[in-house]
Protein backbone atom coordinates (compact mmCIF):
# COMPACT_ATOMS: atom_id res chain seq x y z
CA UNK A 1 0.00 0.00 0.00
CA UNK A 2 1.51 3.32 -1.12
CA UNK A 3 1.55 5.87 1.71
CA UNK A 4 3.53 8.66 0.02
CA UNK A 5 6.29 9.77 -2.33
CA UNK A 6 9.86 10.93 -1.91
CA UNK A 7 10.31 14.69 -2.34
CA UNK A 8 13.30 17.00 -2.40
CA UNK A 9 16.90 15.97 -1.85
CA UNK A 10 17.72 12.60 -0.29
CA UNK A 11 20.85 10.82 0.94
CA UNK A 12 21.65 7.10 1.30
CA UNK A 13 20.73 7.53 4.97
CA UNK A 14 17.60 9.68 4.89
CA UNK A 15 14.72 10.88 2.71
CA UNK A 16 11.68 13.14 3.08
CA UNK A 17 8.31 11.90 1.90
CA UNK A 18 5.02 13.64 1.19
CA UNK A 19 2.34 11.36 2.65
CA UNK A 20 -1.00 10.69 0.99
CA UNK A 21 -2.64 10.06 4.37
CA UNK A 22 -1.72 10.31 8.09
CA UNK A 23 1.31 8.24 9.13
CA UNK A 24 2.87 7.77 12.54
CA UNK A 25 6.31 7.51 14.07
CA UNK A 26 7.89 4.07 14.12
CA UNK A 27 6.30 2.70 10.93
CA UNK A 28 8.57 0.56 8.76
CA UNK A 29 8.29 1.36 5.06
CA UNK A 30 9.87 0.21 1.80
CA UNK A 31 10.81 2.02 -1.40
CA UNK A 32 12.07 0.54 -4.66
CA UNK A 33 14.56 2.39 -6.86
CA UNK A 34 17.63 1.56 -8.97
CA UNK A 35 16.54 -2.10 -8.94
CA UNK A 36 16.86 -2.15 -5.15
CA UNK A 37 14.30 -2.52 -2.36
CA UNK A 38 15.16 -0.49 0.72
CA UNK A 39 13.61 -0.75 4.17
CA UNK A 40 13.21 2.47 6.14
CA UNK A 41 11.77 3.75 9.42
CA UNK A 42 9.64 6.86 9.88
CA UNK A 43 11.42 8.95 12.51
CA UNK A 44 9.65 12.30 12.24
CA UNK A 45 6.22 13.50 11.09
CA UNK A 46 5.06 17.07 10.46
CA UNK A 47 1.73 18.48 9.29
CA UNK A 48 1.14 21.89 7.77
CA UNK A 49 -0.82 23.99 5.29
CA UNK A 50 0.41 26.07 2.36
CA UNK A 51 -2.41 28.53 3.05
CA UNK A 52 -1.71 28.94 6.76
CA UNK A 53 2.02 28.78 7.30
CA UNK A 54 4.11 29.77 10.29
CA UNK A 55 4.14 33.40 9.19
CA UNK A 56 0.33 33.82 9.41
CA UNK A 57 -0.53 36.43 12.06
CA UNK A 58 -4.12 37.38 11.17
CA UNK A 59 -6.57 35.05 12.93
CA UNK A 60 -9.36 36.48 10.77
CA UNK A 61 -7.82 34.81 7.70
CA UNK A 62 -8.00 31.45 9.45
CA UNK A 63 -11.62 32.03 10.51
CA UNK A 64 -12.66 33.03 6.96
CA UNK A 65 -10.93 29.97 5.46
CA UNK A 66 -12.68 27.74 7.97
CA UNK A 67 -16.06 29.28 7.12
CA UNK A 68 -15.39 28.91 3.40
CA UNK A 69 -15.62 25.11 3.31
CA UNK A 70 -14.24 23.87 6.63
CA UNK A 71 -11.42 22.01 4.89
CA UNK A 72 -8.19 23.92 4.85
CA UNK A 73 -5.70 22.27 2.45
CA UNK A 74 -2.87 20.62 4.36
CA UNK A 75 0.07 18.30 3.82
CA UNK A 76 1.87 15.63 5.85
CA UNK A 77 5.62 15.24 5.59
CA UNK A 78 7.68 12.49 7.16
CA UNK A 79 11.38 11.79 7.55
CA UNK A 80 12.43 8.24 6.69
CA UNK A 81 15.67 6.77 8.04
CA UNK A 82 16.97 4.34 5.39
CA UNK A 83 18.09 1.19 7.21
CA UNK A 84 18.58 -1.85 5.01
CA UNK A 85 18.85 -2.94 1.38
CA UNK A 86 16.66 -6.03 1.23
CA UNK A 87 18.16 -7.19 -2.10
CA UNK A 88 21.82 -7.03 -1.16
CA UNK A 89 21.42 -7.53 2.63
CA UNK A 90 23.53 -4.47 3.29
CA UNK A 91 23.30 -0.79 4.15
CA UNK A 92 21.81 1.37 1.36
CA UNK A 93 24.50 3.10 -0.70
CA UNK A 94 22.31 5.09 -3.13
CA UNK A 95 19.69 7.75 -2.29
CA UNK A 96 16.13 7.37 -3.60
CA UNK A 97 14.92 9.47 -6.52
CA UNK A 98 12.36 12.23 -6.01
CA UNK A 99 8.93 10.83 -6.81
CA UNK A 100 9.78 7.30 -5.63
CA UNK A 101 6.64 5.65 -4.16
CA UNK A 102 6.84 4.68 -0.50
CA UNK A 103 4.84 1.70 0.82
CA UNK A 104 4.14 0.13 4.18
CA UNK A 105 6.60 -2.72 4.74
CA UNK A 106 5.12 -6.18 4.23
CA UNK A 107 5.27 -8.69 7.06
CA UNK A 108 7.27 -11.11 4.92
CA UNK A 109 10.06 -8.55 4.50
CA UNK A 110 10.00 -7.63 8.19
CA UNK A 111 10.22 -11.28 9.26
CA UNK A 112 13.36 -11.76 7.16
CA UNK A 113 15.00 -8.95 9.10
CA UNK A 114 13.68 -9.32 12.64
CA UNK A 115 12.65 -12.97 13.16
CA UNK A 116 15.83 -14.95 12.53
CA UNK A 117 17.50 -14.86 15.98
CA UNK A 118 17.64 -17.43 18.79
CA UNK A 119 14.98 -16.20 21.22
CA UNK A 120 11.92 -13.98 20.93
CA UNK A 121 11.70 -10.82 23.04
CA UNK A 122 8.50 -9.34 21.65
CA UNK A 123 6.77 -8.01 18.54
CA UNK A 124 7.50 -5.06 16.30
CA UNK A 125 5.27 -2.27 17.53
CA UNK A 126 1.99 -2.24 15.59
CA UNK A 127 2.60 -5.65 13.96
CA UNK A 128 2.55 -9.39 14.67
CA UNK A 129 6.16 -9.76 13.55
CA UNK A 130 8.31 -11.51 16.22
CA UNK A 131 11.56 -9.79 17.13
CA UNK A 132 14.22 -12.42 17.80
CA UNK A 133 17.67 -11.63 19.14
CA UNK A 134 21.03 -13.33 18.65
CA UNK A 135 22.05 -14.69 22.04
CA UNK A 136 25.71 -14.88 21.01
CA UNK A 137 25.73 -11.09 20.70
CA UNK A 138 25.28 -10.82 24.49
CA UNK A 139 28.99 -11.62 24.75
CA UNK A 140 29.42 -8.01 23.60
CA UNK A 141 27.29 -6.93 26.57
CA UNK A 142 23.96 -5.13 26.95
CA UNK A 143 22.54 -2.08 28.71
CA UNK A 144 18.83 -2.04 29.60
CA UNK A 145 17.89 1.58 30.27
CA UNK A 146 14.57 3.22 31.11
CA UNK A 147 12.67 5.59 33.33
CA UNK A 148 11.12 4.08 36.46
CA UNK A 149 7.99 2.06 35.72
CA UNK A 150 8.71 1.64 32.00
CA UNK A 151 9.22 -2.13 32.09
CA UNK A 152 12.87 -2.86 32.93
CA UNK A 153 12.14 -5.72 35.33
CA UNK A 154 9.72 -7.33 32.92
CA UNK A 155 12.36 -7.10 30.18
CA UNK A 156 15.00 -8.71 32.41
CA UNK A 157 12.58 -11.48 33.42
CA UNK A 158 11.56 -12.29 29.82
CA UNK A 159 15.15 -12.21 28.57
CA UNK A 160 16.49 -14.33 31.47
CA UNK A 161 13.68 -16.88 31.25
CA UNK A 162 14.20 -17.39 27.53
CA UNK A 163 17.97 -17.72 27.85
CA UNK A 164 17.36 -20.42 30.46
CA UNK A 165 14.85 -22.08 28.10
CA UNK A 166 17.65 -22.69 25.59
CA UNK A 167 19.80 -24.21 28.37
CA UNK A 168 21.71 -21.00 29.10
CA UNK A 169 22.99 -19.72 32.44
CA UNK A 170 22.01 -16.30 33.79
CA UNK A 171 23.16 -14.79 37.08
CA UNK A 172 21.06 -11.89 38.44
CA UNK A 173 22.20 -9.71 41.32
CA UNK A 174 18.76 -8.96 42.75
CA UNK A 175 18.94 -5.47 44.27
CA UNK A 176 15.25 -5.19 45.25
CA UNK A 177 14.34 -8.84 45.83
CA UNK A 178 12.20 -8.93 42.68
CA UNK A 179 13.44 -12.16 41.14
CA UNK A 180 14.30 -14.56 43.97
CA UNK A 181 10.58 -14.88 44.80
CA UNK A 182 9.30 -14.75 41.21
CA UNK A 183 7.78 -17.35 38.89
CA UNK A 184 10.91 -17.57 36.72
CA UNK A 185 11.61 -21.22 36.00
CA UNK A 186 13.92 -22.93 36.59
CA UNK A 187 14.98 -20.56 39.37
CA UNK A 188 18.12 -21.24 41.41
CA UNK A 189 18.56 -19.00 44.45
CA UNK A 190 22.10 -18.45 45.76
CA UNK A 191 22.70 -17.11 49.25
CA UNK A 192 24.93 -14.00 49.22
CA UNK A 193 27.99 -15.16 51.15
CA UNK A 194 31.73 -14.57 51.00
CA UNK A 195 34.01 -17.49 51.80
CA UNK A 196 37.49 -16.20 52.72
CA UNK A 197 38.98 -19.39 51.30
CA UNK A 198 38.11 -18.17 47.80
CA UNK A 199 39.33 -14.59 48.24
CA UNK A 200 42.81 -13.64 47.06
CA UNK A 201 45.04 -11.54 49.37
CA UNK A 202 44.63 -8.33 47.35
CA UNK A 203 40.85 -8.75 47.36
CA UNK A 204 40.79 -9.31 51.12
CA UNK A 205 43.10 -6.34 51.70
CA UNK A 206 40.77 -4.14 49.66
CA UNK A 207 37.83 -5.19 51.84
CA UNK A 208 39.94 -4.13 54.82
CA UNK A 209 40.46 -0.81 53.02
CA UNK A 210 44.20 -1.36 52.84
CA UNK A 211 45.07 0.49 49.65
CA UNK A 212 48.01 0.28 47.29
CA UNK A 213 49.71 3.23 48.97
CA UNK A 214 50.11 1.25 52.23
CA UNK A 215 52.64 -1.46 51.25
CA UNK A 216 53.67 -2.30 54.82
CA UNK A 217 50.09 -2.94 55.95
CA UNK A 218 49.44 -4.94 52.80
CA UNK A 219 52.49 -7.11 53.40
CA UNK A 220 51.30 -7.84 56.96
CA UNK A 221 47.79 -8.85 55.93
CA UNK A 222 48.99 -10.76 52.86
CA UNK A 223 51.32 -12.94 54.90
CA UNK A 224 48.76 -13.53 57.67
CA UNK A 225 45.88 -14.21 55.29
CA UNK A 226 47.93 -16.54 53.06
CA UNK A 227 49.10 -18.47 56.12
CA UNK A 228 45.51 -18.74 57.36
CA UNK A 229 44.25 -20.11 54.04
CA UNK A 230 47.12 -22.60 53.90
CA UNK A 231 46.41 -23.89 57.40
CA UNK A 232 42.70 -24.35 56.65
CA UNK A 233 43.44 -26.18 53.40
CA UNK A 234 45.74 -28.57 55.27
CA UNK A 235 42.97 -29.28 57.80
CA UNK A 236 40.51 -29.91 54.96
CA UNK A 237 42.89 -32.43 53.39
CA UNK A 238 43.38 -34.25 56.69
CA UNK A 239 39.64 -34.24 57.42
CA UNK A 240 40.28 -32.70 60.83
CA UNK A 241 38.12 -29.61 60.55
CA UNK A 242 35.02 -28.13 62.15
CA UNK A 243 33.71 -25.39 59.84
CA UNK A 244 31.17 -24.09 62.32
CA UNK A 245 33.88 -23.53 64.90
CA UNK A 246 36.10 -22.08 62.19
CA UNK A 247 33.42 -19.51 61.37
CA UNK A 248 33.25 -18.46 65.01
CA UNK A 249 37.01 -18.09 65.40
CA UNK A 250 37.89 -16.67 61.95
CA UNK A 251 38.60 -13.11 63.10
CA UNK A 252 40.44 -14.22 66.26
CA UNK A 253 42.56 -16.75 64.33
CA UNK A 254 43.50 -14.15 61.75
CA UNK A 255 44.23 -11.58 64.45
CA UNK A 256 46.68 -14.01 66.09
CA UNK A 257 48.46 -14.49 62.77
CA UNK A 258 48.68 -10.70 62.36
CA UNK A 259 50.19 -10.45 65.85
CA UNK A 260 52.77 -13.02 64.78
CA UNK A 261 53.99 -10.61 62.11
CA UNK A 262 55.32 -8.33 64.86
CA UNK A 263 57.69 -11.12 65.89
CA UNK A 264 58.79 -11.42 62.27
CA UNK A 265 59.95 -7.83 61.97
CA UNK A 266 56.75 -5.81 61.45
CA UNK A 267 56.39 -2.64 63.49
CA UNK A 268 53.83 -2.66 66.30
CA UNK A 269 52.08 0.49 65.02
CA UNK A 270 51.54 -1.10 61.61
CA UNK A 271 50.34 -4.37 63.15
CA UNK A 272 47.89 -2.51 65.40
CA UNK A 273 46.56 -0.52 62.42
CA UNK A 274 45.93 -3.74 60.46
CA UNK A 275 44.15 -5.25 63.48
CA UNK A 276 41.96 -2.14 63.74
CA UNK A 277 41.02 -2.51 60.08
CA UNK A 278 40.26 -6.19 60.67
CA UNK A 279 37.87 -5.27 63.48
CA UNK A 280 36.15 -2.72 61.24
CA UNK A 281 35.92 -5.40 58.55
CA UNK A 282 34.26 -7.77 61.04
CA UNK A 283 31.70 -5.11 62.01
CA UNK A 284 30.89 -4.32 58.39
CA UNK A 285 30.86 -7.78 56.80
CA UNK A 286 30.12 -10.25 59.60
CA UNK A 287 26.72 -11.06 58.07
CA UNK A 288 28.14 -12.31 54.80
CA UNK A 289 31.37 -14.08 55.84
CA UNK A 290 30.88 -17.86 55.89
CA UNK A 291 33.62 -20.47 55.53
CA UNK A 292 31.00 -23.18 54.87
CA UNK A 293 29.54 -21.50 51.79
CA UNK A 294 30.20 -22.88 48.32
CA UNK A 295 32.34 -21.11 45.77
CA UNK A 296 30.08 -19.27 43.30
CA UNK A 297 31.63 -21.34 40.50
CA UNK A 298 30.32 -24.62 41.92
CA UNK A 299 27.00 -22.96 42.78
CA UNK A 300 26.07 -21.78 39.27
CA UNK A 301 23.72 -23.91 37.18
CA UNK A 302 23.02 -24.11 33.47
CA UNK A 303 19.46 -24.20 32.11
CA UNK A 304 18.65 -21.88 35.03
CA UNK A 305 18.21 -18.32 36.16
CA UNK A 306 20.60 -18.06 39.11
CA UNK A 307 19.58 -15.29 41.52
CA UNK A 308 21.63 -13.74 44.33
CA UNK A 309 19.28 -11.77 46.58
CA UNK A 310 21.41 -8.88 47.82
CA UNK A 311 18.41 -6.77 48.91
CA UNK A 312 18.91 -7.35 52.69
CA UNK A 313 22.52 -6.10 52.56
CA UNK A 314 23.91 -2.60 52.89
CA UNK A 315 25.73 -1.15 49.89
CA UNK A 316 29.23 -2.02 51.15
CA UNK A 317 28.29 -5.68 51.56
CA UNK A 318 26.51 -5.65 48.18
CA UNK A 319 29.64 -4.28 46.56
CA UNK A 320 31.81 -6.96 48.22
CA UNK A 321 29.53 -9.80 47.07
CA UNK A 322 29.04 -8.58 43.49
CA UNK A 323 32.70 -7.74 42.90
CA UNK A 324 33.94 -11.06 44.29
CA UNK A 325 31.50 -13.09 42.17
CA UNK A 326 32.45 -11.11 39.06
CA UNK A 327 36.14 -11.75 39.71
CA UNK A 328 35.66 -15.46 40.36
CA UNK A 329 33.55 -15.99 37.24
CA UNK A 330 35.96 -14.15 34.95
CA UNK A 331 38.99 -15.95 36.42
CA UNK A 332 37.26 -19.34 36.22
CA UNK A 333 36.29 -18.84 32.58
CA UNK A 334 39.86 -17.85 31.74
CA UNK A 335 41.06 -20.99 33.53
CA UNK A 336 38.68 -23.14 31.52
CA UNK A 337 39.83 -21.68 28.21
CA UNK A 338 43.51 -22.10 29.09
CA UNK A 339 43.57 -25.32 31.13
CA UNK A 340 40.21 -27.03 30.68
CA UNK A 341 39.40 -26.60 34.38
CA UNK A 342 37.29 -23.91 36.04
CA UNK A 343 33.85 -22.82 34.84
CA UNK A 344 32.77 -25.01 31.92
CA UNK A 345 29.93 -22.88 30.51
CA UNK A 346 29.35 -19.22 29.53
CA UNK A 347 27.41 -16.99 31.93
CA UNK A 348 25.29 -13.89 31.35
CA UNK A 349 25.55 -11.61 34.41
CA UNK A 350 22.80 -9.07 35.21
CA UNK A 351 23.58 -6.13 37.51
CA UNK A 352 20.38 -4.36 38.60
CA UNK A 353 20.54 -0.70 39.72
CA UNK A 354 23.87 -0.51 37.91
CA UNK A 355 24.27 3.22 38.62
CA UNK A 356 24.84 2.30 42.31
CA UNK A 357 27.75 -0.04 41.53
CA UNK A 358 29.06 1.54 38.33
CA UNK A 359 28.80 5.22 39.18
CA UNK A 360 30.69 7.72 37.06
CA UNK A 361 31.60 9.61 40.24
CA UNK A 362 32.55 6.86 42.72
CA UNK A 363 35.03 4.00 42.50
CA UNK A 364 33.72 0.66 43.75
CA UNK A 365 35.11 -2.86 43.74
CA UNK A 366 32.29 -3.88 41.41
CA UNK A 367 33.14 -1.07 39.00
CA UNK A 368 36.71 -2.38 38.70
CA UNK A 369 35.68 -5.95 37.88
CA UNK A 370 32.74 -4.91 35.68
CA UNK A 371 35.20 -2.82 33.66
CA UNK A 372 37.43 -5.87 33.29
CA UNK A 373 34.51 -7.98 32.08
CA UNK A 374 33.38 -5.23 29.71
CA UNK A 375 36.87 -5.29 28.15
CA UNK A 376 37.74 -8.99 28.34
CA UNK A 377 34.52 -10.94 28.91
CA UNK A 378 33.68 -11.44 25.22
CA UNK A 379 36.75 -13.63 24.66
CA UNK A 380 35.88 -15.90 27.59
CA UNK A 381 32.10 -16.19 27.35
CA UNK A 382 31.14 -13.79 30.15
CA UNK A 383 28.38 -11.42 29.08
CA UNK A 384 27.41 -8.39 31.17
CA UNK A 385 23.94 -6.82 31.32
CA UNK A 386 23.65 -3.55 33.22
CA UNK A 387 20.19 -2.27 34.15
CA UNK A 388 19.48 1.30 35.23
CA UNK A 389 16.84 4.03 35.37
CA UNK A 390 19.59 6.66 35.76
CA UNK A 391 21.73 6.41 32.62
CA UNK A 392 23.56 9.68 33.28
CA UNK A 393 24.77 8.25 36.60
CA UNK A 394 26.60 5.37 34.90
CA UNK A 395 30.32 5.30 34.22
CA UNK A 396 30.62 6.43 30.60
CA UNK A 397 33.48 4.04 29.78
CA UNK A 398 31.46 1.01 30.88
CA UNK A 399 28.27 2.24 29.19
CA UNK A 400 30.12 2.84 25.92
CA UNK A 401 31.33 -0.78 25.95
CA UNK A 402 27.76 -2.08 26.09
CA UNK A 403 27.55 -2.70 22.33
CA UNK A 404 23.87 -3.62 22.61
CA UNK A 405 21.14 -1.55 24.19
CA UNK A 406 17.48 -2.10 24.99
CA UNK A 407 16.14 1.37 25.73
CA UNK A 408 12.61 1.76 27.05
CA UNK A 409 10.86 5.08 27.67
CA UNK A 410 13.28 7.88 28.63
CA UNK A 411 11.96 11.41 29.05
CA UNK A 412 14.79 13.27 30.83
CA UNK A 413 16.75 15.21 28.14
CA UNK A 414 20.08 14.87 29.97
CA UNK A 415 19.64 11.08 30.16
CA UNK A 416 18.89 10.90 26.44
CA UNK A 417 21.89 13.06 25.61
CA UNK A 418 24.18 10.95 27.82
CA UNK A 419 23.04 7.69 26.21
CA UNK A 420 23.48 9.18 22.73
CA UNK A 421 27.02 10.35 23.47
CA UNK A 422 27.97 6.92 24.87
CA UNK A 423 26.59 4.95 21.89
CA UNK A 424 28.30 4.63 18.53
CA UNK A 425 25.28 2.92 16.95
CA UNK A 426 22.55 5.27 18.21
CA UNK A 427 21.44 8.32 16.23
CA UNK A 428 19.68 11.47 17.38
CA UNK A 429 16.54 10.78 15.33
CA UNK A 430 16.07 7.45 17.16
CA UNK A 431 16.74 9.01 20.57
CA UNK A 432 14.01 11.59 19.97
CA UNK A 433 11.43 8.78 19.79
CA UNK A 434 12.23 7.43 23.26
CA UNK A 435 9.89 9.90 24.99
CA UNK A 436 6.89 8.65 23.03
CA UNK A 437 7.31 4.96 23.92
CA UNK A 438 4.63 3.31 26.05
CA UNK A 439 5.16 0.96 28.99
CA UNK A 440 6.96 -2.17 27.77
CA UNK A 441 7.93 -0.63 24.44
CA UNK A 442 11.62 -0.42 23.63
CA UNK A 443 14.23 0.43 21.04
CA UNK A 444 16.75 -2.39 20.48
CA UNK A 445 20.06 -1.56 18.84
CA UNK A 446 23.37 -3.35 18.40
CA UNK A 447 24.43 -6.82 17.30
CA UNK A 448 21.34 -8.37 18.91
CA UNK A 449 19.39 -7.31 15.80
CA UNK A 450 20.26 -6.56 12.18
CA UNK A 451 18.80 -3.06 12.28
CA UNK A 452 17.21 -0.90 15.02
CA UNK A 453 13.91 -2.39 16.18
CA UNK A 454 11.02 -0.74 18.01
CA UNK A 455 9.54 -3.58 20.01
CA UNK A 456 6.65 -4.28 22.35
CA UNK A 457 8.39 -6.57 24.85
CA UNK A 458 6.38 -9.69 25.71
CA UNK A 459 4.70 -9.69 29.11
CA UNK A 460 6.43 -12.04 31.54
CA UNK A 461 4.19 -15.03 32.14
CA UNK A 462 4.24 -14.94 35.93
CA UNK A 463 4.73 -12.61 38.86
CA UNK A 464 7.74 -10.64 40.04
CA UNK A 465 8.37 -9.78 43.68
CA UNK A 466 8.89 -6.12 42.88
CA UNK A 467 5.60 -5.37 41.14
CA UNK A 468 3.79 -2.22 42.29
CA UNK A 469 1.61 -2.77 45.36
CA UNK A 470 -2.17 -2.48 45.14
CA UNK A 471 -2.20 0.45 47.56
CA UNK A 472 -5.97 0.85 47.62
CA UNK A 473 -6.50 -2.83 48.40
CA UNK A 474 -3.85 -2.75 51.15
CA UNK A 475 -5.52 0.27 52.77
CA UNK A 476 -8.87 -1.49 52.65
CA UNK A 477 -7.35 -4.66 54.11
CA UNK A 478 -5.68 -2.71 56.93
CA UNK A 479 -8.98 -1.03 57.80
CA UNK A 480 -10.79 -4.39 57.82
CA UNK A 481 -8.16 -5.81 60.18
CA UNK A 482 -8.41 -2.77 62.48
CA UNK A 483 -12.21 -3.18 62.68
CA UNK A 484 -11.80 -6.88 63.43
CA UNK A 485 -9.36 -6.15 66.25
CA UNK A 486 -11.66 -3.50 67.69
CA UNK A 487 -14.65 -5.87 67.65
CA UNK A 488 -12.60 -8.60 69.35
CA UNK A 489 -11.47 -6.11 71.97
CA UNK A 490 -15.08 -5.05 72.61
CA UNK A 491 -16.10 -8.67 72.84
CA UNK A 492 -13.31 -9.37 75.33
Amino acid sequence: MIIGYVIGDATPQQATILAVKPVRLGLYVTMEYDKEKVLGLITNVTRGSPMIDGNTIDVGIVERLNRFDGKIPHYIKATVKLLYNLNSNSQPDLPPIAGTPVSLAEEEDLRKIFSEGDITLGRLIGTNVPVNIRVGALARHLAILAATGSGKSNTVAVLSQRIADIKGSVLIFDYHGEYYRSDIHPLHNIEPKLNPLYLNPREFATLLEIRGNAPIQYRIIRRAFTEYQKSVQEKIKSGDIDFEKLNQTFIKDLEDLIDDQEGKGAKKDSVDEVKNKLEEFADKYSGIIDLTSKDIISNLKTHSVNVVDISPLDEDAMDAIVSHYLRRILDARKEYRRKGTGLRFPVIIVIEEAHVFLSKNDDTLTKFWASRIAREGRKFGVGLIIVSQRPKGLDENILSQMTNKIILKIVEPSDKKYVLEASDNLSEDLVEQLSSLGVGEALIIGNLVKIPAFVKIDLFNGTLGGTDPDMRREWEKAEEEDKLHESLADFG
